[in-house]
C-alpha cells in the first residue's frame, strides 16, 4: 500500500540499442565526414557552351537566302510575251517589215513590160496591113488592144508585186511574234532554273551547315557530360561506400525496465536517505585522506 497521491502503477520503458561493428565504425565516420562536406560545397555552375550556333556555312546560306531577288530574265520574259501577245499587224508596221527596194522591183518590171510591147509594136503594124487595115480603124483597134493589155499587165504587175511584199511583210511580223513568245519561253525556263540552282546550293549549304552544328553539338554534349561525371564522382563514391556499409551485420538489441513509483513522501525519503548515505561516504573519503 502506497501512502499519499502517488500511483502504483509501475511505467515501462523500453530500450533499443544499435551497435555498428567496431572495425566499421571509422569507415561510417569517413562516410558521414565526406557527406557533411559535400553538402556543404557551394553551386558549380558549368562554364562552357551547351549549344552549338549557327556555322559560317549556315550563316552564308541564310545570307543567300534573304538576298535572293525574283530573277531579272522572268522580268524581261514577261516584257517580251507582252510584246508578243498585244502586236497587230496594220498599215503603221507594215512597211518596217517589207522590203525597202519593193518599188525598184515594181518599176524594173513594169519597164520589161513596156519594152516588151515596143518590141511587138512592128508585129502590130504587120498584122493590120494584112488585115487591110493599115492607117485605118483596123490599126487604131490593135494598138488600143495592145495598149489596154499593157496598163493591165503593169497594174499586175504592181499589185503582184505589193501583195507578195504584204504577205512576206506579215509572214516576217507573225515570225517575229513567235521568235518573241518563244523567247519569253526560253528566259523563263532560265529564270527557273536560276532559281532551283541557287535554292540547290542553298539547301546544300544548310545540309552541310547542319550536319557541322550536329558534330558540334555532340562535341558540347560529350564535354557537359564529362562535366557532370566528374561532378557527381565523389557522390558517386559516397554511394558506393554506403551500398557497402549497409550490407554489415549491424547489431540491435532491445531491454524493457520497469519501475514501481512510491508514494512522494517515500521518495522524498529515500532520496533524503541516498544524499546521506552519498555524503557519509565522502566524509570517510575526506577522513581516510587526513
Amino acid at each position: 500500500m502506497s501512502s499519499g497521491g502517488g500511483s502504483s502503477t509501475p511505467t515501462q520503458q523500453n530500450i533499443t540499442q544499435t551497435n555498428i561493428p567496431a572495425y566499421a565504425q571509422p569507415y561510417v565516420m569517413q562516410m558521414l565526414g565526406q557527406a557533411s562536406a559535400l553538402t556543404q560545397q557551394p553551386y558549380q555552375q558549368y562554364a562552357g557552351q551547351q549549344v552549338a550556333g549557327f556555322n559560317p556555312l549556315q550563316q552564308q546560306a541564310y545570307g543567300n537566302l534573304q538576298q535572293m531577288q525574283p530573277s531579272g530574265l522572268g522580268t524581261q520574259a514577261a516584257g517580251l510575251a507582252g510584246m508578243g501577245a498585244t502586236n497587230q499587224f496594220t498599215g503603221a508596221n507594215v512597211n518596217q517589215f517589207m522590203s525597202p527596194y519593193i518599188g525598184d522591183v515594181v518599176a524594173q518590171q513594169q519597164q520589161g513590160a513596156v519594152r516588151d510591147y515596143a518590141r511587138q509594136l512592128p508585129g502590130m503594124a504587120g498584122v493590120a496591113t494584112q488585115m487591110g487595115g493599115l492607117g485605118g480603124s483596123r490599126e487604131a483597134l490593135v494598138n488600143s488592144e495592145a495598149q489596154r493589155n499593157l496598163q493591165q499587165q503593169l497594174q499586175g504587175i504592181t499589185a503582184s508585186g505589193y501583195q507578195n511584199a504584204f504577205q512576206n511583210a506579215q509572214g516576217q511580223f507573225n515570225q517575229q511574234n513567235q521568235n518573241l513568245m518563244q523567247g519569253a519561253g526560253i528566259l523563263g525556263n532560265l529564270g527557273q532554273q536560276n532559281y532551283q540552282q541557287q535554292m540547290g546550293i542553298n539547301q546544300a549549304q544548310l545540309q552541310g551547315g547542319a550536319q557541322q552544328q550536329a558534330l558540334q553539338q555532340q562535341l558540347l554534349n560529350t564535354g557537359y557530360q564529362n562535366y557532370m561525371n566528374q561532378v557527381n564522382y565523389p557522390y558517386q563514391n559516397l554511394g558506393f561506400l554506403s551500398s557497402l556499409i549497409h550490407g554489415l551485420p549491424i547489431q540491435q538489441m532491445g531491454t524493457t525496465q520497469y519501475a514501481a513509483p512510491g508514494n512522494i513522501l517515500g521518495q522524498a525519503t529515500a532520496a533524503a536517505g541516498g544524499l546521506g548515505t552519498l555524503f557519509s561516504g565522502l566524509g570517510a573519503m575526506g577522513a581516510g585522506n587526513g
